[in-house]
């Protein structure tokens, strides 16, 4: 097995950096979501706490931005954002729609959240580009791992191997995973990208062919999505087009927007899109019966 790295940041050479920075990743930014929100505690914090409705690019933007130089920043980058998370956590904390307190520091809903991440982070590079072999998975496991640890969770919180590491989130899908009113209301704002005009209609498609097609059956099933054989048709006709995509656009290339997030100084801004996509998602969510 490849040396792994003993601490952040991780190199433009390791398995992580290969998976993390393929385009079509991002896209799986809303399964993760939607499975983070499903545990309780977790949709509780994001619905109490955080910019989904009032930012929802701008939240996404700083998202992207945090882990990604979290991961593969200069080493001051990767100190400064792991210090950004713990004092943005450090006062994440309330009742669930259930009436349990949690806290966004518990290791174990900071296992979950990265969790989802990593699962859905591999999910979507490898219906891309070439499955990992066996022994590259261990490796991208034991990477990612540092970048758990980065975010709070403990040296010994993870599950050893990816092996365990499957076992562990389906475990958790299977008996820890409640719809909440909280995960309905974020599911509500996240499934359609807040776009303006026709742009929302085109993002719409793939963003919920990905989304609820490739979310576990029965965590699908507790959000009310159907799922029909002509839905999972287009899902694989949008599938098959990514990878062709990716297959004939040099790595660089793809790699491009990954590389630039890094190195500019602060998240990217973009006023017009997030003042329009705060307003729609008021509208969304209002018209869904959740306030804003």
């Amino acid at each position: 097995m490849s040396k792994v790295p003993e601490r952040l940041p991780l190199g433009r050479d390791t398995i992580c950096w290969r998976v993390n920075a393929e385009p079509a990743v991002i896209t799986g930014g809303g399964r993760a979501l939607l499975m983070q929100v499903a545990h309780p505690a977790v949709g509780a914090g994001v619905e109490q706490h955080s910019s989904y409705a009032s930012d929802p690019w701008g939240r996404l933007f700083r998202t992207l931005d945090v882990m990604m130089k979290l991961g593969f920043g200069t080493p001051e980058q990767s100190a400064r954002q792991q210090r950004m998370l713990e004092k943005m956590h450090r006062h994440v904390e309330g009742t669930t729609d259930e009436g349990t307190p949690y806290r966004a520091l518990d290791p174990e809903l900071l296992l979950w959240v990265w969790a989802t991440l990593v699962d859905s982070a591999l999910l979507m590079y490898e219906q891309v580009r070439p499955r990992l072999r066996p022994v590259e998975r261990e490796v991208f496991y034991a990477e990612s791992k540092l970048v758990a640890h980065a975010c709070g969770v403990p040296a010994d919180g993870c599950p050893a191997t990816w092996s365990e590491f499957s076992a562990y989130v389906d475990r958790v899908v299977a008996n820890d995973l409640r719809v909440t009113p909280s995960a309905r209301a974020v599911a509500t704002a996240a499934m359609v990208p807040p776009l303006p005009g026709a742009l929302a209609d085109v993002a719409a498609v793939p963003n919920q062919l990905i989304t609820v097609g490739l979310m576990p059956p029965s965590l699908r099933e507790q959000y009310g999505y159907a799922w029909t054989p002509d839905q999972q048709v287009r899902l694989d006709r949008l599938l098959r087009t990514a990878r062709r995509g990716a297959a004939v656009i040099p790595g660089p290339a793809r790699r491009l927007p990954s590389q630039v997030t890094v190195r500019q100084s602060k998240p990217l801004h973009v006023g017009w899109l997030q003042r329009h996509g705060a307003k729609i998602t008021a509208r969304r969510l209002a018209s869904a019966g959740f306030d804003s």
